[in-house]
């Protein structure tokens, strides 16, 4: 979506508003959109700058990262920034908030999510879900920068 932002320079104090919906193209491979990206705002000249202020939201598919199982999640991003009147050129008196939703949105993607509070993620040795039961793995846990040890003490 774009708005024409010649007009708002010229009136200090002027307001646009936009209420749109975003489905950025190209797949994400940490994620999956289930819903558009919902974004509402308002974009205002503030006299040497513009302030844009909103909200980004959208239903999400995520992989848990312990376990790796699909998490649904409703994800909401809040949003005030400014922008300098020279960061957009002169020639083109219009603003793309498509474009900058989009960028702001994949900022917001939380890295590492969770299944539950307490997933216990995939067995290190064979790579079961333990959060399905044990596996069948020997349990000794020796960390691997002191395994070298051990063999001493056996000797």
């Amino acid at each position: 979506m774009k708005i024409e932002i010649g007009r708002l320079k010229q009136e200090p104090g002027a307001v646009e508003a936009f209420d749109f919906l975003l489905s950025p193209a190209g797949g994400e491979e940490d994620y999956v959109l289930l819903t558009p990206i919902h974004v509402k705002g308002t974009l205002t000249n503030g006299g040497n700058d513009f302030r844009l202020a909103g909200r980004l939201e959208a239903k999400v598919r995520l992989a848990c990262s312990r376990c790796l199982s699909p998490v649904e999640q409703e994800l909401a991003v809040d949003v005030e920034e400014d922008y300098g009147y020279e960061e957009f050129a002169e020639v083109d008196p219009f603003i793309d908030l498509g474009d900058i939703a989009a960028q702001i949105w994949l900022t917001s993607i939380p890295m590492q999510v969770l299944c539950r509070e307490n997933c216990k993620g995939l067995c290190l040795q064979c790579g079961k879900d333990l959060n399905e039961g044990d596996c069948s793995c020997p349990k000794e846990e020796i960390d691997p920068r002191l395994a070298a040890l051990k063999d001493l003490f056996h000797k």
